[in-house]
């Protein structure tokens, strides 16, 4: 079996080792003095001062906005510091470029994976430290190597296969598997576990235990804090772009960290509405499709039905065939109360269907475009007068959405690409709101936004339930789905093994049929 240190990415197997002078554990590695950033007049990081420690597992925690991104991009020199001092090791140094950065062995696991889907798992470990002899490149043996590697780590993935044929997840276990063999000293993970099974986190949870035992620095961004408590050694708190507090991880607790970070308390996170069930508005009887078999369910107006499994049980498949993207192969749909087909996501958005995808980036957002053109992509038919478009009508629409649903941009003419993560979201959610859907489906709604943006989601929930709106809800996150379905179903293996009234199981039960146990 093959080791990290055993792999080297040239000259025959020999490990580039990083520069820099390695520090003993405990004693600072890294050290920011006053560091700060401005986008002309905006000041996306002020003036923060933070120390992490050798071999310890700190964690970054804020909401979206509160200048983790920027911290990440200063160090891992994507961008330059417009003032302040940063020490590596005990000398200062630029970081003026990521070549500086990784020379240092200083890397980053980004939450979106920054790979090339079209080459090979392999390929992606390996690249710009191909292995070749006399200028060709020696494919098997990068396979061969990179498959050690992925079999020491616990990862149970293909080398040889294509990176784009693995979910989101494994190719994000790709991406640590990368960073992991190129001699890393400090590592950063941006949500790491955002798409990852429960299984995958726990396979990713003793890397990270493995890196901080051989002495590796890591930096853990999470918004969910149940994961910065089992990892950390300490915890910085970032908010509107200032470093508000630092504290040992014996020394805090959730409240106190969320109150650091929001002002708000965790019961106001999860609050719960609930409203009197009206109409049945869709109803599946014995559906069958690729990924999902025999699956009923009805969805009333005013309720949450949520839908909670493993990646892979089901969930997501099922709501696409519902939605008419993937084409059912057995069972009936009702919609109000009269059957109905749905052979396209054209004939489901013309009955009052919206989907917030799982992916909002690929499926959600034409990333290239501004906010506006985004937010109303659905009604553009109804802001068209002949072949013009009524752009007061536009720009009205899009600005209240913007303002109702509290996106942070400083004009809709931004584009989609350059908003974080947890804007992004809203964005996706808020091009529906104008199309007057009926039954929202929302696939991992939450996935990468901050606990601010997350309660700012639940409230919209409940003003959709209000006016008389149902909500699927799709959520690898038991808390969530648990807390706020007024119904629950558990899927496993493209079936539904358990259905639940709200909170008449235990997150226990819930979880050992999702997982089989």
């Amino acid at each position: 079996m093959i080791g990290l240190h055993e792999v080297g990415h040239r000259h025959e197997g020999k490990l580039r080792t990083p520069a820099g002078h390695p520090v003993p554990k405990g004693e600072p590695i890294l050290e920011l003095h006053s560091l700060r950033k401005n986008y002309g007049a905006v000041e996306a990081l002020k003036p923060a001062t933070i120390t992490f420690l050798s071999g310890e597992v700190h964690a970054i925690v804020g909401e979206n906005g509160a200048g983790k991104s920027t911290l990440i991009k200063l160090l891992t020199g994507v961008i330059t510091r417009t003032s302040g001092e940063i020490l590596w090791c005990g000398e200062p140094v630029q970081l003026a470029s990521p070549n500086e950065a990784i020379s240092r062995g200083i890397n980053a696991v980004h939450q979106e994976v920054v790979l090339c889907p079209h080459l090979s798992v392999a390929a992606n470990m390996f690249l710009g430290d191909e292995m070749n002899r006399r200028g060709l490149m020696r494919k098997r043996a990068m396979t061969d190597a990179a498959q050690g590697v992925l079999d020491d780590l616990g990862f149970n993935l293909p080398a040889g296969a294509v990176l784009g044929s693995l979910t989101i997840g494994q190719q994000q276990l790709v991406a640590t598997a990368r960073a992991a063999m190129r001699g890393t000293q400090f590592l950063i993970f941006d949500e790491p576990t955002a798409y990852l099974t429960r299984q995958e986190s726990e396979q990713l949870f003793r890397l990270i235990r493995r890196l901080q035992s051989e002495g590796v620095t890591i930096v853990y961004i999470s918004h969910r804090l149940e994961e910065v408590f089992e990892l950390a050694d300490r915890v910085s708190v970032l908010r509107d772009g200032t470093h508000v507090g630092t504290r040992a991880i014996g020394e805090t607790n959730e409240a106190e960290l969320i109150a650091l970070m929001i002002n708000r308390t965790i019961e106001q996170i999860y609050h719960k509405e609930h409203f009197t069930a009206g109409e049945t508005l869709i109803e599946a009887r014995g559906l069958s499709g690729p990924g999902f078999a025999d699956v009923s369910l009805t969805v009333r107006a005013g309720e949450i039905v949520g839908l909670y499994g493993l990646i892979g049980a089901g969930r997501s498949e099922f709501a696409l065939g519902l939605y008419g993207r993937h084409r059912l192969s057995a069972g009936e749909v009702f919609w109000q109360g009269r059957k109905v087909e749905i052979d396209s996501e054209r004939k489901a958005m013309e009955l009052g269907i919206a989907l917030a995808p799982e992916s909002r980036r690929d499926q959600g957002l034409c990333l290239n475009l501004p906010i506006g053109l985004n937010i109303n992509l659905p009604v553009f038919r109804r802001l068209t007068r002949g072949l013009t478009i009524n752009r007061a009508e536009e720009a009205a629409n899009a600005e209240r959405q913007i303002r109702d649903l509290k996106i942070k941009t400083p004009s809709r003419r931004v584009l989609a690409s350059a908003m974080s993560g947890g804007n992004q979201q809203k964005i996706v959610i808020g091009k529906w709101l104008s199309h007057g859907a009926k039954l929202f489906i929302f696939d991992e709604p939450t996935v990468g936004v901050d606990v601010g943006t997350k309660a700012e989601i639940y409230r919209l929930f409940s003003r959709l339930l209000e006016k008389g709106a149902g909500i699927i809800l799709i959520s690898s996150y038991l808390p969530e789905v648990y807390e706020l379905s007024d119904r629950l179903h558990v899927f496993r293996q493209g079936r539904v093994v358990g259905s639940h009234g709200y909170r008449t199981a235990s997150h226990e039960e819930v979880l050992a049929q999702a997982i089989g146990a």
